[in-house]
């Protein structure tokens, strides 16, 4: 009988758990029995780099460039006699300023040219003054009747003559000393010295190359832009370029002219961008590639394009709010680049989406930020 009541005892110390909570019985063959309580919903842990700040920012609508850099302002000098060189005071890559000489021909020949023309005039000269005495006279004589008109005719002739030849000797000259002078070269600019193709020694003709200049301080870049894509593209707008070699830095220009025509063999057209060097750390020939900048817009809200859903007719994001998913309807504007998209209304500046496209979660689905 005292079996038997011990049993009743246990169910019933069971049935009192179940009803209140967990008991506590002393007898051996009772058992602790604990409360259950339903499960919370998942927190989901989101990686920073599947979040986006929503902003305010410019857009920039772009077109590739590329192409090679190449002075402005670049001269060849020649020879305008022909001589022999005497000296070269320059070499490639020296920098020199206007005025500068730069080489001296031999002039012996030039001086002994000059000579012989001073001489030449000094002889037309006298004759000049023979033949104007032999005028006079004859002019005299013909007016107390002394000289025919044929006579008189002959010595106005030679009087003209003589008068030409003075010029014609002058003229040799001016040319001779023009030339003596041009035998001492001097730099028509400020640059750097390119090329030098003349050493002590060499003859050099008449338009014979000496040297080639170049100015740094302006320069452009002759870049091809494809037909369909140059009427975007007009006189004044920006642009900005990486060189390889110099890293960490972005140089920027303004398209200076655009060609009227195709570039022969291909199907672009030549658009020139003008850069001022003032530092001339950019050299002629060097490569550059980057963009065109042919719109802009300022100030707009913008997302990267993975983080709007839906489809044409209806765009929403995930925004978190509250440490909670929101399914958060956007209006879109035409205004994208490869990675932001302009919204007209529906989100803020300082909001925070999911740009991560492979994450789908439920709007009231809790959220926290990974190392947050």
């Amino acid at each position: 009988m005292k079996k038997n009541f011990a049993v009743v005892l246990t169910v019933a110390a069971v049935v009192a758990a179940g009803a209140g909570g967990a008991r506590y019985l002393k007898n051996d063959t009772a058992q602790a029995v604990a409360p259950t309580t339903a499960p919370g919903p998942t927190v989901v842990e989101l990686a920073a780099s599947e979040i986006s700040e929503v902003r305010k920012t410019d857009l920039r609508f772009n077109v590739p460039l590329a192409g090679t850099l190449r002075p402005v302002d670049q001269t060849t000098l020649k020879s305008e006699v022909a001589a022999k060189v005497s000296e070269v005071l320059v070499q490639e890559g020296q920098p020199v300023k206007k005025g500068d000489v730069l080489v001296r021909l031999d002039t012996e020949d030039l001086e002994t040219r000059l000579n012989e023309r001073v001489a030449n005039l000094e002889s037309a000269k006298a004759q000049l003054v023979l033949a104007e005495k032999n005028r006079s006279m004859k002019l005299s004589l013909q007016q107390k009747g002394y000289a025919a008109q044929a006579s008189v005719n002959e010595v106005e002739s030679s009087y003209r003559a003589a008068q030409a030849s003075v010029r014609a000797q002058q003229a040799q000259v001016d040319l001779a000393r023009k030339a003596l002078e041009e035998a001492v070269v001097k730099a028509p600019m400020d640059g750097f010295v390119s090329e030098r193709a003349v050493n002590p020694g060499d003859k050099v003709p008449v338009d014979g190359k000496l040297l080639t200049l170049i100015d740094l301080a302006k320069l452009e870049i002759e870049a091809p832009v494809p037909t369909n894509e140059i009427a975007l593209v007009a006189v004044g707008q920006k642009a900005s370029f990486r060189v390889p070699g110099i890293e960490g830095r972005e140089f920027s220009g303004r398209v200076e002219r655009i060609n009227p025509t195709t570039k022969a063999g291909s199907r672009s057209i030549p658009v020139y961008i003008r850069v001022e060097n003032g530092d001339q750390v950019l050299r002629g020939g060097m490569f550059a590639s980057g963009d065109i900048v042919v719109r802009e817009v300022k100030e707009v809200v913008a997302v990267p394009p993975e983080a709007v859903r839906g489809d044409a007719d209806r765009k929403y994001v995930l925004k978190l709010d509250g440490g909670k998913i929101a399914r958060q309807s956007v209006e879109v504007s035409e205004d994208a680049t490869a990675t932001l998209v302009a919204v007209k209304s529906g989100l803020s500046e300082g909001d925070t989406v999911v740009s991560a496209p492979s994450i789908i979660l439920e709007p009231g689905t809790p959220v926290r930020i990974g190392g947050k």
